[in-house]
């Protein structure tokens, strides 16, 4: 039996295609849709899977919870689970509603009174504090004489101080001793 010229050339071409350069990428697109369609039809036969469906419906339409399920699933389960869903994002929505969130002016103002407000001590210097005090203030004028009175003298103690695990400014310093 002979073919006609118009199928011959049909089947000369298909012998030309190269088919593993095509098929993979078709895999590819049509996977997501198959994992998905076997998954709604799981769901429509099966009580267990359409209970799984809903929990992953009204899970996934929780802003906060991300179930980290491929999404193919999480969509079939969505459209299978709609009515659930939707009742369940009414409820965040309406819970967000409720919720008091300050403005971006308001979260700034406070945030500028909280830095701006001086700091107190918090406690009164211990015994032992104004002892390494002492110490280091007798170390500065035995090391620094006349720089001393300097600069160098509130930083030399601020340094001696921190050494010995006490934090103390050179405001605080000069204020102190009266340097």
């Amino acid at each position: 039996m002979k073919l006609p010229e118009s199928q011959k050339d049909f089947e000369q071409l298909m012998k030309g295609i190269k088919w593993n350069r095509f098929i993979p990428p078709i895999v590819s697109v049509m996977q997501p849709v198959i994992i998905g369609g076997l998954w709604l039809v799981a769901c429509r036969f099966d009580k267990r899977a359409d209970a799984t469906a809903k929990f992953i419906a009204i899970a996934e339409s929780i802003p906060t919870i991300d179930l980290n399920l491929p999404k193919p699933v999480v969509l079939a389960s969505l459209y299978h689970s709609i009515d659930e869903a939707l009742d369940m994002l009414k409820e965040v929505i309406q819970t967000l509603k409720d919720i008091d969130v300050p403005t971006a002016e308001e979260v700034i103002d406070a945030g500028k009174d909280a830095i701006l407000e001086p700091l107190e001590p918090i406690i009164e210097p211990t015994k032992d504090f104004l002892q390494a005090l002492g110490d280091c203030q007798a170390n500065a004028k035995k090391n620094l004489s006349y720089a001393y009175y300097t600069p160098a003298g509130p930083i030399w103690i601020v340094s001696c101080m921190a050494q010995k695990g006490f934090t103390i400014t050179v405001k605080q310093v000069k204020d102190q001793l009266g340097l």
